[in-house]
């Protein structure tokens, strides 16, 4: 979960009241997650996840069990807190199965549904002067702050079109993704880029591509996903840009050396990465069973850190810019992470790397993480998730 996102989430969280409440949220993900986790360091204990996919029923997050919606009327006095985009249709589906408690929008995710003409306008400027400093250039929208879509949007991009691009983006990490491919970009707030999105919608902007699996379809991905088997990468692919089976995949070309002021081992360095925005975080026992095996063996073991991130007990933090990341991990030599946007940076690379993948259910659809997100020619593991 983004550090905006949860300041905003833990903004929102301190402004209610829950004494008395018997407290619910709804739908099991990693910004759940992340709000059970603080609600428990406030001493708000929550009863229940609702959630509608049957494949995660039954199962549980750090004891909080995961149920049906209608699970809800067994109880009075309730609060449910909805972290997620779809919390319009949720709160429908609770009104209908005849719910009149308290119903909490924790975070807006769905900017995109909030177009006036006044964003319009101001996304339009926005757009005028991203077109009068790159007049030619077909312009690509990446709207959101992932680095595995920007990944996979640049590895298709030549594929797509032959013309010069211009990379629009929202974060430093997702510009130097962009780089790595050799592509020049534009970095603009988050609040420019929904307004900058929602112009090139509603203009129909020519010469130009709103690259992302999901948000230039609205919730069409997930619906999609419903019905049909197709993997993160194929869906850039397929889905995004059109392409038939001959589309391959480039790789990026201008990855930086890695400048290794920490002083790690070359080849005898492992470089773990417990951390995702997206995804369930996986047991600590896991990486405390990893990190001993390692160092039994004499290798230097090192946690992959970003801003406030801490490494894991016994282990160096490392940090380095994403375009050193591929560079990086050969120079160690070993690399196992959770599933993250870090892996897809440092598909490339060469060497011994495990993706390990939290064993549950991608968002409301029936394909497991794991099968979404593959990548191919990895090692990888399926862990039960906290």
């Amino acid at each position: 979960m983004e550090a905006w996102r949860k300041s905003e989430m833990v903004a929102k969280l301190n402004t209610l009241n829950f004494a008395g409440k018997t407290v619910f949220v709804f739908g099991h993900c990693n910004a759940t997650g992340e709000m059970i986790d603080y609600l428990a360091q406030i001493s708000v204990h929550v009863t229940a996840i609702l959630d509608n996919n049957e494949a995660k029923i039954g199962n549980a997050y750090k004891e909080v069990p995961i149920v049906e919606p209608a699970h809800i009327l067994k109880f009075s006095n309730c609060m449910v807190l909805i972290a997620n985009r779809f919390c319009e249709q949720m709160t429908e589906q609770l009104h209908n199965l005849g719910y009149k408690g308290e119903i909490v929008k924790v975070l807006e995710y769905n900017f995109f549904a909030e177009c006036t003409p006044e964003r319009i306008r101001k996304g339009t400027d926005i757009l005028k002067k991203i077109r009068v400093l790159y007049p030619e250039r077909h312009l690509v929208i990446c709207p959101h702050n992932s680095l595995g879509d920007v990944y996979w949007a640049m590895s298709f991009l030549p594929s797509y079109t032959a013309k010069p691009c211009v990379v629009a983006v929202n974060s430093e990490g997702c510009h130097q993704v962009a780089e790595m491919f050799g592509q020049k970009s534009i970095t603009v707030s988050n609040e420019e880029m929904d307004e900058l999105t929602q112009a090139v919608i509603s203009n129909k902007e020519q010469n130009c591509i709103v690259a992302h699996h999901d948000k230039v379809h609205t919730d069409s991905a997930i619906e999609y996903l419903n019905s049909h088997f197709i993997s993160f990468i194929d869906f850039y692919k397929y889905r995004v840009f059109g392409l038939d089976e001959s589309a391959e995949p480039v790789l990026p070309s201008c990855n930086l050396p890695f400048e290794n002021t920490v002083g790690i081992l070359q080849g005898k360095t492992l470089i773990i990465s417990p951390y995702a925005k997206s995804v369930i975080l996986l047991p600590n026992e896991f990486w405390l069973n990893v990190i001993s095996e390692y160092k039994s063996k004499e290798f230097m073991v090192c946690t992959s850190v970003i801003g406030s991130e801490e490494p894991l007990e016994g282990t160096i933090p490392v940090s380095f810019p994403l375009n050193q990341a591929v560079k990086a991990v050969e120079y160690a030599g070993y690399f196992i992470g959770i599933r993250s946007g870090l892996c897809d940076v440092i598909n490339s690379a060469v060497c011994n790397k495990t993706v390990v993948f939290p064993d549950c259910i991608y968002s409301t659809t029936k394909m497991k993480v794991a099968d979404f997100f593959a990548l191919p020619g990895w090692n990888f593991l399926n862990l039960k998730p906290i």
